[in-house]
């Protein structure tokens, strides 16, 4: 072997850099884990990122309950455990205004379609916007639809109660509701929907006024929203389990056939088996003054820690996690989640998967023309974002009014909190 060779094979070796000497970056990323997305889920995602990068070493953390994502980080907060990254799956304006998280730069956003999402807070975006969910849409059971008569899906709120009315008549439990202990999320699903169809979708200036305390809870579109919640449970038309089911519980009520109508996210889709033993389809939940609106979420992709020690190696890691193809397509496969991602291409990188049809049918709902988007209720952000603690108070309230409490109870409820939070 001539010098000139040797020195060049030995330059070779030392200008190549070498991952098993270099320091690696250990973060702490916290996620959540549901039927849809299990610990395989998040694990598979964690795994492909950083096959890509692998200076990163990922501590998964997940906490008990995916409805206590938020109070579990401030526990964490308070013990100095904050975890570096973490799934925006809870009330990102509290922890905004508390200054835990780090804003995104404009460079970190170039590769979502739909940068701004949920909202901007001072021009900023604290939450990548990794997927978009459709919120109110109302999944049926089409045998027991068209066992009562019901021959069209329902386009109004008079509609719903007249198909609930003859289900009832039939014998058929019209409504799955519920959402027991920590998962009262799922208890205010219906509420939060009809407050954003009905309340801040019709009045953009309604949560502007709740948080400067020129309003409250007695408001009467937040009164007919809350009364069209109650009077569901007041008719008779919702599961007497409502209280008692967790919501992987509450899911699988509904597969298992025990009632006709489940509303619930679009997530859900990615729970029903190809080879489900009924047919399944899925309209949206109609306003109470009949105006076609649809409650939309774009967001629910990682947040970074304010404290952590690595900025921007947590905010390179939160980018590549949302915009990696394959993870986009097993979200999207497993929970319904579209993918807000410019580089995902739904028929090349969904090739692999059989779809189920439920998945196509909320993508055309989310492509209805003439549909006013509306934020979802609770999760907004920047001016329009409610008191830090009123979200709780939402949701076990809204277990309240499946116990049975009357309309005027929980909206004093609701208004002491407020007063107890300006």
């Amino acid at each position: 072997m001539n010098i000139l060779k040797r020195l060049l094979i030995l330059l070779s070796i030392v200008l190549i850099p070498s991952f098993g000497s270099a320091k690696q970056i250990e973060l702490d990323f916290m996620v959540f884990e549901t039927p849809n997305l299990p610990a395989e889920f998040w694990d598979d995602a964690i795994e492909r990122t950083v096959k890509d990068f692998p200076q990163f070493k990922i501590n998964k953390i997940v906490p008990p309950n995916v409805g206590s994502m938020g109070d579990y980080l401030k526990q964490l907060q308070a013990t100095d455990q904050f975890p570096d990254v973490m799934m925006s799956n809870f009330a990102v304006a509290e922890f905004i205004e508390a200054g835990l998280l780090l804003p995104f730069e404009d460079s970190d956003l170039e590769r979502f379609a739909d940068p701004v999402g949920l909202g901007l807070t001072n021009g900023r975006q604290y939450a990548l916007p990794m997927i978009t969910v459709v919120e109110s849409v109302i999944f049926y059971n089409k045998s027991m639809f068209e066992a009562a008569g019901i021959t069209e899906e329902p386009k109004t709120w008079y509609d719903l109660e007249n198909a609930a009315s003859k289900l009832m008549k039939n014998n058929v439990t019209p409504f799955i509701v519920g959402g027991a202990a920590g998962d009262s999320w799922a208890a205010a699903w219906p509420l939060m929907d009809l407050v954003a169809l009905n309340v801040t979708g019709k009045d953009e200036n309604y949560l502007k006024d709740l948080r400067n305390g020129d309003r409250n809870f007695s408001d009467p579109l937040m009164e007919d929203a809350i009364n069209a919640y109650s009077s569901l449970v007041k008719n008779g038309w919702t599961n007497s389990t409502a209280l008692s089911l967790n919501y992987s519980e509450l899911q699988q009520t509904f597969l298992n056939g025990d009632g006709a109508m489940y509303p619930m996210g679009s997530f859900f889709a990615g729970a029903v088996p190809l080879d489900h033993p009924f047919e399944i389809g899925v309209f949206p939940m109609p306003a109470l003054d009949g105006t076609p609106r649809l409650v939309t979420y774009t967001s629910g992709g990682p947040a970074v820690s304010a404290l952590t020690e690595y900025p921007e190696e947590a905010r390179l890691f939160a980018v590549e996690f949302s915009t990696n193809v394959k993870t986009n397509a097993d979200d999207l496969f497993r929970d319904a989640h579209i993918p807000n991602n410019k580089l995902f291409d739904l028929e090349k990188d969904m090739a692999g998967y059989e779809l189920h049809p439920l998945i196509f049918e909320i993508i055309e709902i989310l492509q209805t023309p003439g549909l006013q988007h509306v934020p979802f209720f609770t999760f907004e952000v920047g001016d329009y974002a409610l008191l830090p603690g009123l979200q709780g108070e939402v949701f076990s309230n809204s277990q309240e009014i499946l116990s049975g409490k009357e309309t005027s109870e929980i909206i004093d409820n609701l208004n002491s909190k407020l007063i107890e939070l300006q």
